[in-house]
């Protein structure tokens, strides 16, 4: 009886087949404007948020315009409206909608600069905005879970390929070492526990030593 039932509804799939491929084409087609609606509405975001940021000091204040936490915001979601905007010519060097993605966690980290990483390779984005992607300019979230499994497999690969320029390579070894961790937690030292009028608690900074050591400890072993 099932295999009869299995029978009937192969049967019906394949005579309806030709049905169903000119609805799912049809649907396509029409998806096809709301997408390019989408990017529009994208770039008009970008350009806000530029317009906006202009009046910034510094880019250190970006984070701070609402139009720039946004995009921010809905990052994991904008990837490959982002990479398309960086395809473009006339954007090709504007890094500022990459500074805009520094909210990925690391599974959106991993695929934005796998995706830059080719375009790169083909050509389409500069080595600006590729060491962008690599080191965002508003989170530290890569230098702090250096030793996450998925990040340390992304930036091996990277490290490996023959295309990737010296200075990258470099600064991906530091990520990968522990090294700019050590940097950021013997900064934090310096400027928490170096005087004692700045100094929260003996206690505090005492553990703040001894992660510092333990991070260069096993930087300078393992590198």
């Amino acid at each position: 009886m099932r295999r009869f039932i299995l029978y009937c509804v192969l049967s019906f799939g394949c005579a309806f087949a030709p049905c169903l491929a000119s609805a799912a084409s049809s649907g396509s087609e029409a998806s096809a404007p709301l997408d390019e609606d989408k990017y529009q509405a994208y770039v008009e975001k970008i350009a806000k948020a530029e317009r906006d940021a202009a009046g910034a000091m510094k880019a250190v204040e970006y984070p701070y315009i609402e139009s720039f936490q946004e995009l921010a915001a809905a990052g994991a979601e904008n990837i490959e409206l982002c990479l398309r905007f960086l395809t473009e010519r006339e954007h090709a060097d504007k890094v500022f909608v990459i500074y805009s993605m520094y909210k990925l966690d690391v599974d959106g980290y991993d695929v934005l600069v796998r995706k830059l990483v080719e375009l790169y390779h083909s050509g389409l984005v500069s080595d600006r905005a590729l060491f962008s992607g690599l080191l965002p300019r508003f989170s530290d979230r890569v230098i702090e879970q250096y030793r996450n499994p998925k990040i340390q497999a992304l930036l091996k690969e990277i490290e490996a390929r023959d295309d990737i320029p010296a200075d990258i390579k470099t600064i991906i070894q530091s990520i990968r070492s522990g090294q700019r961790f050590e940097w950021k937690l013997s900064s934090k030292f310096d400027r928490e526990c170096m005087r004692w009028s700045q100094m929260r608690s003996i206690a505090a900074c005492v553990s703040l030593a001894t992660q510092t050591l333990k991070v260069y400890a096993v930087s300078w072993l393992t590198w």
